[in-house]
């Protein structure tokens, strides 16, 4: 099956299946049959979920409240520009 766009489009197609995870074949054959896929959660979001849960056993200080300020900061980046 083909179909065309202009580069635009593709550019933003293309985006959407990266943040998919899935294959290309796969994200359009789900979106023709009217699913919307889920964006997947990059690799480093759940790195920060462990420190944060590191850090959740630790006593209350300042220096782990900075610490976990810093982690939030970092998940904060990883979802809105994709990388830590």
């Amino acid at each position: 099956m083909e179909f065309r766009v202009n580069e635009k489009e593709k550019e933003k197609i293309d985006r959407a299946i990266s943040k998919s995870g899935l294959t290309q074949s796969e994200y359009l054959r789900q979106r023709a049959l009217g699913y919307e896929p889920k964006a997947a959660l990059p690799d480093d979001f759940f790195v920060c979920c462990e420190q944060l849960d590191r850090l959740s056993r630790k006593p209350f200080s300042k220096d782990v409240n900075d610490a976990a300020l810093a982690v939030l900061q970092k998940m904060n980046k990883v979802l809105t520009e994709g990388g830590a």
